[in-house]
């Protein structure tokens, strides 16, 4: 492996051409531009190959939150492109080298449990319980229990591998985190959200797969904090607190990705934290007057 890597450098060399060597100005050294038979872009990126993702990428962390765009209008585009562009056959090879050293897991995916509870379900929990409050929250925005693009656009669509399942089970479980965490609803909400899966799957898989799994939160959220940045710094502050508390919940506590809240929902939010074993839970975390800067003057998701 070491010889195949230091003839594929060799070949990288010759077939490069030094642009900039000796300038004052030290990190302008070393560009090389590599020569290339391609008549169109061509990079060792995968996901800058692809111009649907480029557009994604470019657009979502650019523009504004106008009143003519909504906040996913872009999103089943995208999950074509990461179907397409993403390296399943890499990933199952993570899944099953995880799978291996990792008993908890293994049996979460041997298991592959998929929700089926309705609004009218959630209706039946009482008052103050997980499941009651989001059925009160889906029932004020007229919303779904299901939040994944691709069963929305098919009800019969199902997953393909590994990856496809962690997409359709984050979408199935992701309002509960809002609910255990007591952090409300709304834009810069969140990321409250993004920062405990990430914290938690990095804190019980490998690196790798964790990044893999990640893929479709990164390319949604991680481009609202440049726009935040670049044109709502008044909301930055509270985003990047619950990014970062939410990191700490997630890495202290148990494998929360791989729980049935289905099973918690009948539980007072603090009740259901203890059986879940989720950790770090602070009081008083408000977002809304973040996520009214972030949409303009008016909260841009339910």
């Amino acid at each position: 492996m070491k010889a195949e890597l230091e003839i594929a450098d060799t070949a990288q060399a010759d077939n490069a051409e030094e642009v900039t060597s000796g300038s004052p100005i030290f990190y302008l050294n070393g560009r090389r531009k590599v020569r290339t038979e391609s008549s169109v872009l061509v990079s060792s990126s995968r996901w800058l190959n692809d111009a649907r993702v480029r557009e994604w990428i470019s657009t979502e962390n650019l523009r504004r939150n106008g009143h003519d765009y909504p906040l996913l209008y872009g999103l089943p585009t995208l999950m074509q492109a990461v179907d397409e562009v993403r390296d399943v056959e890499e990933a199952e090879r993570l899944v099953a080298e995880e799978r291996r050293r990792n008993p908890a897991f293994d049996q979460w995916l041997n298991e592959a449990f998929v929700s089926t509870y309705s609004k009218d379900d959630l209706k039946e929990y009482p008052e103050g319980s997980v499941g009651r409050q989001l059925f009160e929250y889906m029932d004020e925005f007229d919303l779904s229990p299901e939040l994944n693009s691709r069963i929305l656009d098919n009800p019969d669509w199902k997953p393909a591998n590994t990856l496809d399942y962690w997409n359709l089970r984050m979408g199935q479980t992701h309002d509960a985190y809002h609910i255990l965490g007591e952090v409300g609803f709304g834009s810069v909400a969140e990321y409250f959200i993004t920062g405990v899966v990430t914290g938690n799957v990095f804190r019980h898989l490998g690196a790798e797969l964790a990044g893999a799994l990640m893929t479709v939160n990164t390319l949604i959220m991680f481009p609202w904090m440049t726009r935040t940045m670049l044109h709502y710094p008044g909301a930055w502050p509270d985003l990047w607190r619950n990014l970062s508390y939410g990191y700490e919940v997630g890495q202290q506590s148990d494998a929360l990705f791989t729980a049935k809240f289905e099973e918690i929902m009948h539980l007072s939010p603090a009740e259901a934290r203890a059986a879940l074993g989720w950790r770090g839970h602070r009081e008083g975390v408000d977002s809304r007057q973040a996520s009214m800067i972030f949409g303009e003057g008016r909260e841009i998701i339910p």
